[in-house]
């Protein structure tokens, strides 16, 4: 798995590559965790290149979520594929932040 953090204003873009497994999913708590620190307003996901995310990283996803809604800032989510956009929406994280295919 890469990730890879870009900066555009008030906004960051956070492209991931390839599965996001158990054993990725701590580095991506790892990396996620630098990033609260940071100064911006909404944090977009691309997810163009993750073929399966586990639940472990599902789990950083939703932790990092709300670290973001404690500090009014906004998580998106772009580029899902249907396998994922599904089971998002199965577990309704459609309905806490933005997601689009």
């Amino acid at each position: 798995m890469e990730i890879t953090v870009n900066r555009n204003g008030k906004s960051i873009r956070i492209s991931i590559i390839g599965a996001v497994d158990n054993e990725n999913a701590e580095e991506l708590k790892y990396e996620l965790q630098n990033l609260t620190g940071e100064d911006f307003q909404e944090a977009v996901f691309d997810l163009s290149y993750v073929p399966f995310i586990t639940s472990s990283g599902i789990g950083k996803f939703l932790i990092f979520y709300k670290t973001l809604l404690s500090q009014d800032r906004k998580m998106r989510i772009e580029g899902i594929n249907d396998t994922l956009l599904d089971l998002f929406k199965s577990i309704k994280l459609d309905q806490l932040f933005t997601i689009e295919k």
